[in-house]
């Protein structure tokens, strides 16, 4: 029976069967799914049974639903494995049910082997190219995502990396890969995956440009005791070049990729998991002084900010954004005060949508009471600027050469800074 597993929200590991042709979700006690979260509409969206599967309707929710990242504007038929989310704090998985019960997510699947006879073999994956190069994540469980969203099991920060990238599942012959609709794409040697690809020792896989993973194969003999790391290469052939020979690695890539559920190293907060992007963070020297608080709608995120703030890493231009904490959670509230506190200027992406949030006003409005630098960034010219921001120094965002916009924008914050 089809069902919808929550991952991330009030209560994770709760599963919902499906089994009504039309379900409908929510924070109304009225709905068949009540989900109690103020990110979620008192009516959200409506699954409706098609063949053996459900499609999603959003019902005009405040906050929206994603399939696998991409917002729902239409009805969405759901594949399995599709990751549901409603607004920014719940993540649910949809399952068709059709694996066995000992392969069912909701048991404890955590460190169970392969095994062949008298072997036993793990897997895992090191980083080769990216973030946190050389580190390596075991892989235990039946379904393993990786992504930029803090729901996955392994998080990889990365503007080009989408928030739900790819997906691993494993079989009795090991793990197949998926790509999970991500806009820049998963490949294994270079070959773009299009469809499940079962991976083998030492194939390479690549996620939009900066990242590559290397699969590992571990055979262990269980009567005799020999761990024998088979088929893993440390060499630094896999590496990048400014990696080799002791070089050190580039700011870009030794921002945190976090197995889930860890937390980053000098915040002054506890267990405030900081992330910013593909800076050199900010929490390496717990302070934001020399950062600067840029505002907007996760909407605007992959086709605006996501760019700008690559941008900006390349020009040496350090910045704060929020996009890899739960809004309205203790630790966005928490790493929010203090970067309004601290962070020198704004920067504010200005949208229909950002201009309607109560988050992205409160940013502002607290910059310009503390008189301290405000800059727009013009994202759809035929917006009214509210009065806080009319004064304020603007720059019209070219759709056509986003570029030629980052660099105007780079230079007046230099020239603000001098």
């Amino acid at each position: 029976m089809p069902r919808l597993i929550m991952r991330r929200g009030p209560t994770p590991g709760a599963i919902y069967e499906l089994d009504d042709d039309t379900i409908s979700i929510g924070r109304g006690s009225k709905n068949d799914i009540v989900i109690r979260d103020n990110e979620v509409s008192r009516e959200h969206c409506t699954l409706r049974r098609v063949m053996d599967d459900y499609e999603v309707e959003d019902l005009t929710s405040s906050n929206g639903t994603f399939i696998n990242g991409q917002r729902v504007n239409t009805p969405w038929l759901l594949q399995n494995g599709a990751i549901v989310e409603l607004g920014d704090s719940i993540t649910m998985e949809y399952d068709r049910g059709v694996l066995a019960k000992s392969e069912n997510r909701g048991m404890d699947a955590q460190s169970v082997p392969f095994t062949s006879g008298e072997h036993v073999f793990r897997y895992s994956l090191m980083i080769t190219m990216g973030p946190d190069t050389g580190n390596i994540y075991p892989l235990n469980g039946l379904i393993i995502t990786v992504g930029r969203d803090l729901s996955n099991d392994i998080v990889i920060q990365d503007p080009e990396i989408s928030r739900f990238h790819m997906r691993l599942r494993r079989d009795t012959d090991g793990y197949t890969v998926e790509d999970m609709g991500s806009t820049n794409g998963t490949y294994v040697n270079n070959v773009e995956v299009t469809q499940p690809y079962p991976l083998t020792a030492n194939d390479v896989l690549r996620l939009a440009r900066q990242v590559r993973l290397q699969f590992i194969t571990q055979l262990e003999d269980v009567s005799s005791g020999v761990n024998d790391t088979a088929l893993i290469d440390r060499s630094d052939r896999h590496l990048p070049s400014d990696t080799r020979a002791g070089g050190s690695l580039s700011t870009v890539r030794t921002t945190g990729l976090l197995a889930r559920g860890e937390h980053l190293r000098g915040v002054p907060t506890p267990n405030l998991p900081l992330r910013t992007g593909k800076f050199r963070p900010s929490w390496q020297t717990s302070t934001f002084g020399d950062s600067v608080f840029i505002a907007y709608a996760r909407a605007d995120w992959d086709g605006i900010v996501a760019s700008m703030v690559t941008s900006f890493q390349q020009a040496g231009v350090q910045a704060w954004v929020d996009q890899y904490l739960v809004q309205h959670g203790d630790d966005w509230r928490a790493a929010l005060e203090q970067a309004l506190n601290e962070c020198w200027a704004i920067v504010i992406v200005v949208s229909t949508t950002s201009l309607a949030s109560n988050y992205v006003k409160m940013a502002y409005r607290h910059f310009s009471t503390h008189e301290k630098p405000l800059i727009s960034l013009i994202a759809e010219p035929e917006t009214t600027l509210p009065p806080d921001l009319s004064h304020a120094r603007s720059i019209l965002f070219d759709k056509d050469n986003p570029q030629r916009s980052f660099h105007k924008l780079i230079l007046e914050l230099m020239n603000l800074r001098r």
